[in-house]
């Protein structure tokens, strides 16, 4: 890992470089000392570095993950959107205005739409993760944040996000799963000291994660 944070672009030869020599890109971000979802959105918003991502990949003679072609329904994107701002599949499918039951039907019957609910959810997992951890870490937080129900859902969804980051990277799944264990318990003792300190409890708030 590298002993400081890279600026903005900075990382990106360094990122490519080690998917050429076949490291993942989970692997690659930690070696960089960058978040996973920093390449991710490059990627999202610059063809030119997702064209070269797939080259790095393709001369390590690793598959390449294709970008899923936008669905064409007009309620799947905003579904798969708001479902990675609030790893929420009721919220998600209220907002995008559409039955729960539909959109889990569709993710059984379409396989692209459920690589792209797959990716929403790992997106929305590591965002409220980072957000936790943040607030947690701020001595003096600008908003109040309902930290229970944030732990709650980095609970539910550990085993799905471990077995993903799995595949992404060269830790095995439980290495991953112990890792994601560890980073939840960190959070709760962080929130159980809040409390201890200040009297009031940290995980009662206004905030709803997501």
């Amino acid at each position: 890992m590298a002993d400081k944070k890279h600026a903005r672009g900075d990382w990106e030869e360094a990122f490519l470089a080690g998917l050429r020599d076949g490291e993942g890109p989970v692997a690659a971000a930690r070696r960089l000392n960058i978040s996973r979802s920093t390449p991710h959105a490059r990627r999202k918003t610059h063809p030119a570095f997702a064209l070269q991502w797939d080259e790095a990949v393709a001369s390590a003679g690793r598959p390449v993950r294709r970008k899923v072609a936008a669905p064409a329904d007009d309620w799947q994107a905003p579904f798969l959107a708001a479902l990675a701002e609030t790893s929420n599949v009721s919220a998600a499918a209220s907002r995008a205005g559409v039955q729960p039951g539909k959109a889990y039907a569709l993710r059984r019957e379409d396989r692209a739409f459920a690589e792209r609910w797959l990716a929403a959810l790992l997106e929305g997992y590591e965002h409220l993760e980072m957000e936790v951890l943040g607030y947690l870490r701020d001595p003096d937080p600008p908003r109040k944040m309902d930290v229970a129900n944030a732990l709650r859902l980095l609970a539910a969804h550990r085993d799905t996000v471990a077995r993903e980051r799995a595949s992404q990277g060269e830790e095995d799944e439980q290495a991953v799963l112990d890792s994601i264990d560890a980073l939840i318990d960190e959070m709760r003792q962080r929130s159980l000291a809040g409390r201890d300190e200040t009297g009031n409890d940290q995980t009662d708030g206004e905030h709803q994660p997501g």
